[in-house]
């Protein structure tokens, strides 16, 4: 089937500027073999019955283009017991369900939004035109605002900016962790998600904590570094691509390093020195709660901020000497598995932010169709589903068991339709905690 974005027929090749009038494929042929032929009443009447009919049967062929049904995203339905169902249409987000594992503060919430308007966000990265290009401004705006050193144990009672940024009002001092947060909640503040990384070298598994922040016009996460220190304050690049934390672990394991350019506020350079922060990407952990402001970890130490073994997914692989395996010892941590959670999937790591909801059709047995739903959106607070051009209704925000109702049971992120043969369509969006709702997501099938 063609689209209608297709050429339909012979493509029409424009002649040569000045080239003899007899190229033009309109002029009068004039060859002898065209001459010694004598047009017939009957040819005109064929010629002048032919040409209308190619120009309706070229209308129809655009039309029928035009009309094919939509297809765009992941596939809607799941391969269980139950009903046929035939796919007719759809239009589905493409959501990675590993989003859901990491949790992120709001930029509507009171304290993201006193840091974006008391220190006038929006101005400072007014002339940015990418993504990259504000985060590099609010990365060396946090490191000017802020001063590295041991902080005191009462810092870590409060996490959002504003407060800490009130501290270093006072000529009080932070590490690479405060840096960290302040940053990661002015990018929030600004539309743009960021989440926490922890880092360490063979040495020492857990040395460093700093930012990735997803590049929209790039489809990737990226590491900027804002920790107000001479040889930080920096993302990095190859080739002039942003490389996520996943892109450096591998150029410290793979020895691809050399191809590592350092881009610094007032510098840009390879990566040179031994020393460089580069480095420290041997182990990466991501921290799965990244609302440090809503839920604020319950402090135990200056080592022990937040819950390493619970609240973090470690990257695994063949290259990668698992910390509880290593001949090197740290005197703040034993000899162990320092995360439950590890894995060597990139896609648990790699997903992409999203506002669309991701729709899945799972025949049940019980002449229900079962629809699961996923979605990426940062300011979720619960689904609205349509089904069969009905009204929109709210998803409850928990399983209801009524099994009596036209849904059969639902909540959460879930809802069911009668297996009634015939044509269904299902159309869900996000409803989101400001009360403004997200772009739909639909699939219309048959039930045989």
């Amino acid at each position: 089937m063609l689209s209608a974005s297709q050429p339909v027929g012979p493509a029409y090749r424009r002649p040569p500027r000045n080239a003899p009038e007899t190229e033009s494929p309109f002029a009068p042929r004039k060859d002898a073999a065209f001459a010694e032929r004598k047009p017939t009443s009957a040819t005109r009447l064929n010629e002048m019955v032919s040409r209308p009919l190619s120009v309706l049967a070229l209308l129809c062929t655009v039309a029928v283009a035009q009309a094919e049904p939509v297809r765009k995203g992941p596939w809607p339905l799941a391969d269980t017991v139950g009903p046929k169902v035939e796919i007719l249409a759809y239009d589905n987000g493409d959501v990675s369900p590993w989003i859901e594992f990491f949790t992120f503060d709001s930029a509507k919430h009171p304290k993201i939004v006193q840091l974006r308007t008391e220190y006038e966000l929006d101005e400072l990265t007014k002339h940015a035109k990418t993504d990259i290009e504000r985060a590099a401004a609010l990365m060396k705006w946090v490191a000017g605002a802020l001063k590295f050193g041991t902080p005191a144990p009462d810092v870590f009672s409060d996490w959002s900016a504003v407060a800490l940024l009130a501290r270093a009002k006072k000529g009080q001092v932070v590490w690479c962790g405060q840096a960290a947060m302040v940053f990661q909640q002015a990018c929030l503040a600004l539309g743009m998600p960021a989440r926490f990384i922890e880092l360490g070298i063979p040495q020492t598994p857990a040395c460093h904590f700093t930012t990735e922040v997803f590049l929209r016009e790039q489809g990737k996460w990226a590491v900027v570094d804002a920790t107000p220190l001479t040889e930080f304050k920096v993302y990095y690049t190859v080739d002039g691509v942003p490389q996520s934390a996943l892109d450096m672990h591998r150029h410290v394991v793979n020895g691809t390093m050399d191809k590592v350019v350092e881009v610094h506020p007032d510098r840009s350079h390879k990566v040179a020195k031994k020393d460089s922060p580069a480095w420290t990407f041997y182990y990466v952990r991501w921290l799965t709660r990244c609302d440090v402001v809503t839920n604020t970890p319950k402090y135990i130490d200056l080592e022990h901020v937040f819950d390493k073994r619970w609240h973090t997914v470690e990257w695994t692989d063949d290259k990668t000497i698992p910390w509880e395996k290593q001949k090197h010892a740290a005197w703040y941590l034993r000899n162990e598995r320092l995360a439950a959670w590890n894995t060597s999937d990139p896609a648990v790591i790699d997903w992409q932010p999203t506002e669309r909801v991701k729709i899945l059709l799972c025949p049940g047995e019980e002449k229900w169709i079962f629809a699961q739903l996923w979605t990426g959106d940062g300011e979720f607070d619960h689904y609205q589903v349509r089904v069969n051009a009905g009204d929109w209704e709210d998803v409850p925000k928990t399983n209801t068991r009524d099994w009596s109702g036209k849904y059969h049971g639902w909540g959460l992120d879930r809802f069911s339709v009668s297996a009634k043969p015939g044509g269904h369509e299902v159309h869900v969006r996000v409803a989101r905690r400001d009360g403004s709702t997200g772009p739909e997501s639909f699939v219309k099938f048959r039930v045989k």
